[in-house]
């Protein structure tokens, strides 16, 4: 059995073309309801797509893959199940090497444990460093979903 928990996932970034709605509604739709008429919103409000309801620990694997494949940013947050795991956020976009994962607060917020401070403190980093860090992390970090020509390049983070 699993653990369920709360989990939010939001997406944006250029899709190529309709297909590429298609297939992100595709994608989405193994793991939560809506997602077609939900991307078609985030399209015409010009916003990234927001997806929530319960996943086993949180985790959406096949749809984060989705995202890294098609260069895709995505934010996805969920609450701790107490005494089995924390609240956390893992997020990526276009430019980082990899996903990165946070600790969070029950609302989705990135957040820093004072081990996860000294330990980004010992690695050399700056509070500069952690700060750009902690604000990659945030949801609203996700630029907003659009349909692009397919094949166009991934956008780079600001």
């Amino acid at each position: 059995m699993g653990e369920y928990v709360m989990t939010t996932v939001i997406i944006g970034g250029p899709l190529a073309g309709r297909a590429g709605g298609v297939a992100l509604i595709a994608a989405a739709e193994a793991y939560l309801v809506d997602a077609g008429s939900l991307v078609h919103e985030a399209l015409a409000e010009v916003r990234g797509v927001t997806f929530e309801g319960e996943q086993d620990y949180g985790l959406t694997p096949s749809l984060d893959a989705f995202c890294r494949e098609h260069g895709l940013s995505y934010h996805r947050a969920w609450i701790a199940r107490l005494g089995l795991f924390e609240a956390g956020v893992k997020h990526r976009s276009p430019g980082l090497e990899g996903p990165v994962e946070e600790a969070a607060d029950e609302a989705g917020e990135p957040m820093i444990t004072l081990v996860a401070l000294r330990d980004g403190h010992d690695a050399g980093e700056t509070l500069p460093d952690l700060l750009t860090r902690l604000e990659r992390a945030v949801a609203a970090a996700v630029p907003p979903l659009s349909l692009a020509a397919p094949g166009a390049p991934e956008q780079a983070p600001a």
